[in-house]
């Protein structure tokens, strides 16, 4: 009876502290469509339109690597130039937008009020320079605890969720040649 009690008690609990984040990706209306011969991908520089952002693009460009490792959508991932003649696709982005919220407006008023949210563009060329596409990633977070309210992740965690979103774009990119709007 207790333990059944416990397991109750924690099957509510849990989707009441759980964040609610929220994912955009948007594909740039001059996407091509692209043959599927990448193997290599390069990941580039990340910048941010203001210097204080700086720490979230070595966030958000670690977790793009490390994601772009798993995803095994590439041969090879490399952090530098690419090698001569080779097929890689390079991606560069930049971190256009970041809004820490309001968590007064999180606990009063929830519902999405206050939301934190970062923007990234991101550009993908081959080896030649030319243009492959764009897409742009936005990461929001609305709060745990329910409707809003208790700060489960902070600007640091909402970059490494960003650099996962772009990387599992870029996995699907490589797979299909489209982006997909999510």
């Amino acid at each position: 009876m207790r333990q059944g009690l416990s397991v109750a008690i924690c099957g509510l609990l849990l989707p009441i502290l759980a964040g609610c984040t929220g994912t955009t990706v948007r594909p740039s209306n001059t996407q091509q469509t692209v043959p599927k011969t990448y193997t290599v991908a390069v990941v580039g520089e990340i910048t941010a339109n203001d210097e204080l952002w700086h720490a979230y693009t070595i966030e958000a460009r670690r977790q793009l690597i490390s994601e772009l490792n798993e995803s095994q959508a590439f041969g090879q991932i490399l952090e530098s130039a690419p090698p001569p003649g080779g097929h890689a696709v390079i991606v560069t982005g930049q971190i256009t937008e970041v809004d820490k919220g309001s968590m007064a407006a999180r606990m009063l008023v929830g519902l999405g009020a206050g939301r934190a949210h970062i923007t990234a563009e991101f550009q993908l060329k081959d080896s030649s320079g030319a243009s492959l596409g764009s897409y742009s990633v936005r990461k929001t977070y609305a709060g745990g605890a329910g409707i809003g309210g208790i700060g489960f992740l902070d600007m640091d965690d909402l970059a490494q969720k960003l650099g996962n979103e772009a990387a599992d774009s870029l996995a699907d990119w490589a797979k299909t040649g489209q982006f997909a709007s999510r």
